[in-house]
């Protein structure tokens, strides 16, 4: 009879297991969803090594910037 009473008051294993299970894939998946837009540049994946190019009215842009810019 104090067999059945200890038995009866505790959960099952898989009670414990899936919520587990679901929270620690949670966490894994929120890391990588994370890290892939915080920490990686956008399109690191496609092009690593490809130059940036400015287009030829960007470029004149920007070197007129510079150009009027005060010297310290």
């Amino acid at each position: 009879m104090a067999n059945q009473r200890m038995r009866g008051g505790s959960a099952p294993k898989r009670a414990l297991i899936g919520p587990l299970v679901m929270l620690g894939s949670g966490m894994v998946a929120g890391v990588l969803l994370w890290r892939s837009l915080m920490l990686e540049p956008p399109g690191a994946g496609l092009r690593v090594d490809a130059p940036r190019q400015l287009s030829h009215q960007d470029r004149q842009a920007l070197d007129r910037l510079l150009a009027n810019r005060p010297r310290p």
